[in-house]
């Protein structure tokens, strides 16, 4: 491998955009979080319609957010003025000491976002590479999702045909142009809808005969809809961007809660055609499944108890679901960050430094601005009371610390007759000069332990004046807050008497009062007797409206097996006319035959046979039918183009 390619200078510039808009991304989930919070408590009352379009909105433009900023990112690196500047350890060193010899300081930004955007700098290729690699996993991951989802759509078989009839009506019903099939498979526990150009809807094998018909209607109008929403390509979409952001809590959060909006679209839309809530009620009841390994490839009718919960809830009260605690919480903590953030890298007015004294040295030309929230910190330990015995054996004639930032020191020290001059940055030293001769940075270790005892002694004698400062303050708040507290002692006695005053005052007006409150609970107590005589009227009423559903269901039941019988009735009718047309040497297998015998005419494979076939098998299978004109079909395509198959209405002419 050409190692070569990735230590290019366009590669890493490619790497750090990359980098960079990744961390970016993380804000901007908070700002996406918020604004889904928001439209989640704008839109109680709202249909679930609108709920999913704004989400998915805010999806996008979150997407697109960190699209441009990829793009600002690349276009803005460069030598042109303004361009995104890389923060490595040597540039920012040099850069220190140019700026405090020449005294030009002034503040861009403040310190910590300098020092992350240096980190994140610096870090690129590692920061990548590991998400690159989770990534990868991830992608993996999701491919054998649909290679394990095609095994699944190959191991299917065709449920019994009067399902199919009722299927494709069904799918007019609920306006599907595009070719759809519906099988059962073996292999899973919920209905499912697989594929996109060519979806097929799975149902476990056995449901179809162990539920009513008006429930598994309702699931198969549920999976319909996904089909007629393109939901199925949405969802791949939603799972690569899932996988692209899988460090940001806030986006995988909102992509929840889109797909929990997309279940309740199609709760609506399949109610909406059934035009009977309690059916698909029923149908979600009895679908409070178990399977917790599936993939999330597939538009499945239920998931998760909770959800299924919800999901009654909201159908049954006409209202969305709130936010739930861990919700509330987090949006809070996102509006927090958000407003923290930024408070944080909001820009200050540039503030000039004073002139600082330089080492005699030369230094890079390059200016350079760096922030600066207070004025240098001037540090004269030779001031500060103390003993020299508490100190070091060896006396330290002046010291100073000559700036202090985040992270960066510069100490001037005069000890045992030599002048040290040093610059540390996060704890290491970058530059060390003694008597004005810079040394080498291979021959620090041979001063290391000189160094060590000026900055411990510095650091003694800095913790000193820190803690008489610090006890000098507790004393000055103690005193402020105990003038406080008897001020308020005052204020709250004179209002004790103001207050006593009120009452003595108003201690008549109470006692009237009273004497109305009593009248008025004695009638709430008498509207609260008629109330109870409603409750029990409606009591009654309810019990009448349970036996008469039950009536309902017991007839419900007659007529599954009524149904069932003329089901059966039909079946043995295909079987013999499919023989009758075998004998006549028309038919040699089920799936290459089909048919259609009308009052009119008997045409098989395409093909109108002759009137004394067409006579024999009418007088025999059309006579029992009644006097409605019936037309019997088998695999047969109509002008429409639908396959039909069963008993048939004819139409007038």
């Amino acid at each position: 491998m050409n190692w070569n390619i990735i230590d290019q200078p366009a590669t890493h510039e490619w790497i750090q955009a990359l980098c960079l808009m990744l961390v970016h991304s993380l804000w901007q989930g908070l700002v996406a979080a918020i604004v889904a919070g928001s439209i989640l408590l704008s839109t109680r009352k709202s249909k679930p319609v609108l709920r999913y379009n704004l989400l998915a909105l805010v999806m996008l433009l979150f997407v697109s957010s960190a699209v441009l900023t990829f793009i600002l990112t690349i276009s803005g690196r460069g030598n042109a003025p303004g361009s995104t500047i890389v923060f490595s350890r040597e540039w920012v060193s040099n850069a220190v000491l140019n700026n405090v010899g020449d005294g030009a300081t002034m503040a861009t930004e403040t310190d910590w976002l300098m020092q992350v955007t240096a980190f994140f700098s610096q870090h690129a290729q590692i920061i990548v590479t590991v998400w690159f690699v989770v990534f990868a996993l991830k992608s993996l991951q999701a491919v054998s999702g649909l290679h394990y989802l095609s095994k699944v759509r190959k191991a299917v078989s065709a449920p019994d045909m009067p399902w199919i009839v009722r299927f494709y009506e069904l799918a007019e019903r609920m306006q599907i142009g595009q070719e759809i099939v519906l099988r059962e498979s073996a292999q899973i526990t919920v209905p499912m809808v697989i594929g996109f150009l060519k979806p097929v809807v799975l149902v476990p094998l056995g449901m179809l005969a162990n539920l009513p018909a008006a429930q598994i209607e309702a699931i198969l109008l549920h999976e319909l809809a996904h089909i007629r929403r393109r939901d199925y390509l949405v969802n791949l979409l939603q799972i690569f961007c899932e996988n692209v952001f899988f460090f940001n809590p806030a986006i995988l959060w909102i992509s929840k809660l889109i797909r929990e909006e997309r279940e309740h679209c199609c709760d609506d839309l399949a109610i909406s055609v059934m035009q009977n809530k309690t059916s698909f009620i029923h149908a979600l009841v009895s679908f409070q499944e178990y399977n917790q390994s599936r993939p999330v490839f597939e538009m499945a009718f239920s998931k998760k108890r909770n959800h299924l919960l919800d999901r009654i809830k909201r159908i049954v009260n006409n209202n969305n679901k709130p936010l739930d605690a861990m919700e509330k919480l987090f949006v809070t903590l996102s509006l927090a960050a958000a407003v923290a953030l930024s408070a944080a890298t909001a820009p200050e007015k540039p503030v000039q430094s004073k002139t600082l004294a330089v080492p005699r040295r030369q230094v890079q030309t390059n200016t350079v601005y760096l922030p600066e929230e207070q004025e240098p910190v001037i540090y004269q330990p030779d001031t500060l009371p103390r003993k020299k015995s508490q100190i070091s054996d060896t006396e330290i004639h002046s010291a100073s610390v000559r700036s202090e930032r985040e992270g960066i020191s510069t100490y001037s020290v005069t000890r045992n007759n030599k002048h040290y001059e040093m610059v540390q940055r996060n704890g290491k030293m970058i530059s060390l000069f003694i008597d004005d001769q810079e040394i080498a940075e291979n021959d620090y270790g041979k001063y290391q332990s000189e160094i060590d005892k000026i900055l411990a002694d510095i650091k003694i004698q800095h913790e000193r004046a820190e803690k008489e400062r610090e006890k000098a303050e507790e004393m000055r708040i103690l005193a402020d807050g105990q003038r406080r507290l008897a001020d308020k002692q005052r204020e709250e006695a004179h209002a004790l008497r103001l207050e006593a005053e009120k009452n003595r005052e108003h201690a008549g007006d109470l006692r009237v009062n009273a004497n109305k409150n009593r009248d008025e609970a004695e009638k709430l107590r008498v509207e609260a007797d008629k109330r109870r005589e409603a409750a029990e009227d409606m009591r009654k009423q309810a019990d009448q409206m349970r036996v008469e559903a039950e009536q309902h269901r017991k007839e419900a039941e007659v007529h599954r097996a009524h149904a069932e019988k003329d089901r059966e009735a039909y079946i043995k009718i295909q079987e013999e006319i499919i023989s009758e047309l075998s004998s006549a040497g028309l038919a040699k297998d089920k799936e290459n035959l089909s048919y259609k015998l009308s009052n009119d005419e008997l045409i098989v494979n395409g093909a109108k046979q002759s009137a004394d076939l067409h006579q024999k098998l009418k007088a025999k299978y059309l006579k029992d039918l009644g006097d409605k004109k019936f037309e019997l079909m088998y695999n047969y395509r109509n002008q429409n183009g639908h396959i039909k198959t069963g008993i048939v209405h004819s139409r007038e002419e």
